[in-house]
């Protein structure tokens, strides 16, 4: 995931009716972005009103949150007709009209993944159209036109746990960063879903039991430092102990401030991240990350991503399913001098294992931060050409032109690896990866609409799809991670 996704502006107000307006409604199937469609139970053919908070099949009573010619937006404040897969909520700070961030977490976890294969299936077919569906409905395990979303590590254990408490928690304390923000009174808050406005939160159950032994939303040790206005953010690495880091000030010029986890300023800026590579047979891979940079937030999520992405792209056959039982480790023999052209590189996740295993990698990243954090970390690999600028159809064709005497036997990249922002790489971009005619290609999207409309342009530019796997590693909110393996044969 590139750094360009760390964190956006917050969005302003919506618009929201004057006087609380009411509506009872019929819940219908998910759709992108942690709605479901809905329509009034007395007007089945009505206007679409899209509800947070619901399940498909309830009914439910609905205050309207926003109404404009385009669109309009509710959120269920009471539940007339509850479905089996209604909970406890996990997060009530993030239910109705509170904060953004936790919006399925009144959801049970396998109804989660089953609402973004729905969402999933939705976009392929909707933006993708009929070649890309063809193309996932005929990978082994794909039903609906949709791969099954996966459960973490962690959470699948929770889940089978006999203990019923332990599944209660199931995906939660998984976050490894956090963001907050401070009210106006002084304490710690978010955003309100699609609002500019902040408000009070006095638990942080996604987040890792590290962030939340802070005590960041209660303790007096942190308000005598907040100021209203403020950005906390909170790390969690791998390897060492948390940091809390206040950003004040305008957006072009904010003061950072790092605080040690007993409320002390401290000079350390990086942090320490460590990944189990044991299943490529790299062992543990270690990386020093500005504590400020982006990272993946998910405590399971770098291991994971690292063993399925360098696995498809590296194996013999195209795979996205990480290291399987009975698997060994990649041959690195088979694999020296494959030429490896990564783009949206971040702070060098990918990069590290794939020179290790080729030897050769080129990567491209827009985050001059993010690159100076990959060449700290890779300052041993000769074979690693590390650049930092805007990925463009020109920058791709100038870099992945290595010369000849790759395995492909052509002049281009033999295999390309892309994680781009959430909107996705785009057309321009996959027809400049395609023009350089590596082997394999493996992408991964993080929203399901960007994902449908690349595969498309690579279907459409010569590629198969040969692999597809999608990961629920963020659970509790409507995200999910998707990886996807091309092949040119």
């Amino acid at each position: 995931m590139s750094p360009h996704r760390r964190s956006a502006p917050p969005r302003p107000p919506a618009p929201v009716p004057a006087t609380p307006e009411y509506v009872t409604l019929a819940v219908g199937a998910p759709a992108h972005g942690g709605h479901c469609i809905a329509r009034p139970v007395d007007d089945p053919s009505g206007r679409i009103v899209f509800v947070r908070h619901a399940l498909p099949g309830e009914q439910v009573r609905a205050v309207m949150t926003e109404k404009n010619a385009k669109i309009w937006r509710a959120d269920a404040v009471e539940i007339l007709s509850a479905s089996p897969d209604r909970v406890r909520p996990v997060w009530a700070e993030a239910g109705p009209g509170g904060v953004g961030g936790g919006e399925l977490s009144h959801v049970a976890l396998p109804a989660q993944r089953t609402w973004k294969r729905w969402v999933l299936a939705d976009c392929l077919r909707r933006i993708g159209g009929a070649p890309v569906v063809e193309a996932v409905s005929a990978l082994p395990g794909a039903e609906g036109g949709a791969v099954p979303v996966e459960p973490m590590p962690g959470e699948a254990a929770a889940e089978a746990d006999p203990d019923p408490r332990v599944r209660a928690r199931a995906g939660t304390g998984t976050r490894t960063r956090i963001s907050l923000a401070v009210t106006e009174s002084g304490e710690a808050g978010m955003h309100g879903f699609r609002s500019g406005t902040v408000l009070p939160v006095h638990e942080l159950p996604l987040a890792v039991g590290a962030i939340q032994d802070l005590g960041l939303t209660e303790r007096a040790l942190w308000r005598k430092h907040f100021r209203p206005g403020m950005r906390v953010d909170a790390v969690a690495p791998s390897a060492g102990e948390p940091l809390v880091l206040l950003e004040d000030g305008g957006r072009s010029s904010r003061a950072l401030t790092v605080l040690t986890a007993t409320g002390r300023a401290t000079g350390r800026r990086r942090v320490a991240e460590v990944v189990d590579a044991a299943g490529l047979g790299l062992g543990e891979l270690h990386y020093s990350v500005h504590a400020t940079g982006f990272w993946q937030a998910h405590r399971e999520a770098p291991t994971v991503l690292v063993d399925r992405v360098v696995r498809g792209a590296l194996a013999e056959e195209p795979t996205a399913s990480g290291t399987r039982p009975g698997d060994g480790p990649l041959d690195a023999a088979r694999m020296a001098g494959a030429r490896v052209l990564e783009l949206y590189s971040g702070a060098g996740l990918f990069t590290l294992p794939l020179v290790a295993l080729t030897g050769a990698v080129r990567s491209l990243e827009g985050s001059g931060r993010a690159v100076a954090d990959a060449r700290r970390t890779l300052h041993e690999y000769a074979g690693a050409e590390l650049t930092a600028g805007r990925v463009t159809p020109a920058a791709v064709a100038q870099l992945g032109r290595f010369g000849t005497g790759g395995p492909s036997g052509g002049d281009g990249a033999d295999v390309v690896v892309l994680d781009p922002p959430r909107q996705g790489a785009g057309r321009g971009i996959i027809q400049a990866v395609a023009a350089l005619n590596p082997r394999r290609v493996v992408m991964v999207a993080c929203d399901p609409a960007a994902l449908a409309r690349d595969l498309g342009a690579f279907l459409g530019s010569g590629y198969r799809l040969a692999a597809m796997s999608a990961l629920d590693m963020f659970p509790h909110t409507h995200h999910f991670e998707t990886i996807a393996v091309l092949q040119r044969d």
